[in-house]
């Protein structure tokens, strides 16, 4: 029995959002020669859901989700969970709220909302960037993110450059790493950061459930396309990312493919 770890955003969903005929039909046929497949992303539980239900034909059996800030399997029992805590939240907020080149955005009971003041007048930026500013509806002002922050815990908070430069996000990540190292994890994620709890990544996720099945990591597989998934190739030697993905994340994949599917053939032919 293997056990396939594919990422989302950038792996397995296309440039409209959605999944290719050809991935899709490869899951079935990983999932019939009795293989397990993991979902492994940096989304939040209700966006992977939310995704899911317009795909009932793949049956997964377990999610990392959140950057293994939370592991779950089918039947929605948790394995793991963490969350960033109000102290590290209130620290992130305070650092890039007032910066220009960068959004903050975070999760809080399932809804996803974006700080009003941080956002930029959608006339300035592209159309690509209008409408994943379109995705973020909520807002929330800075008085009453603030006034109810000892109350949250945050599943999911991340940074996003305003304007698609992946650039500013990598020098967002660094001065977040150099100012709150020590109690997050951050990885830049094509023009965005996400941050997870400390000791949290898609590769402690994917332990979690290859211990939790007395599992080596040799029967272990993963494919990604972007820095939050080099956890996962760190973990197996069976890694795999695409021909198009930045250099720095193909020097650490051992194989490069075009697909989901050639990943697939590759594993069960």
């Amino acid at each position: 029995m293997k056990y396939l770890a594919c990422d989302l955003d950038g792996t397995l969903l296309n440039e409209n959002h959605g999944i290719n005929e050809g991935n899709i039909k490869g899951i079935i046929e990983f999932k019939e020669a009795g293989n397990k497949f993991i979902i492994s992303t940096g989304r939040s539980l209700s966006s992977i859901y939310d995704l899911f239900s317009e795909y009932p034909e793949i049956e997964y059996d377990y999610i990392v989700a959140c950057n293994g800030a939370i592991v779950l399997d089918k039947d929605k029992n948790v394995i793991h969970s963490k969350f960033i805590g109000s102290e590290v939240a209130e620290g992130i907020f305070k650092e890039f709220l007032d910066n220009e080149d960068v959004c903050v955005h975070f999760e809080f009971d399932g809804e996803h909302y974006l700080v009003d003041s941080n956002v930029p007048n959608l006339e300035e930026v592209s159309e690509d960037m209008r409408e994943l500013y379109s995705h973020f509806k909520d807002r929330v002002s800075i008085e009453d993110l603030f006034k109810d922050i000892n109350e949250r815990n945050y599943s999911i908070i991340s940074l996003f450059s305003k304007n698609g430069d992946r650039n500013v996000a990598e020098k967002a990540k660094n001065k977040l790493v150099k100012s709150l190292g020590d109690d997050l994890e951050a990885f830049r994620n094509q023009f965005f950061v996400d941050i997870a709890p400390k000791g949290c990544t898609k590769g402690s996720g994917l332990k979690k459930i290859l211990e939790l099945n007395n599992v080596n990591e040799d029967k272990l597989y993963a494919i990604g396309d972007s820095f939050n998934d080099i956890s996962m190739f760190n973990l197996t030697e069976n890694s795999f990312t695409f021909h198009y993905a930045e250099d720095g994340v193909k020097e650490i994949a051992n194989n490069h493919v075009s697909s989901v599917e050639e990943c697939i053939r590759k594993i069960i032919d």
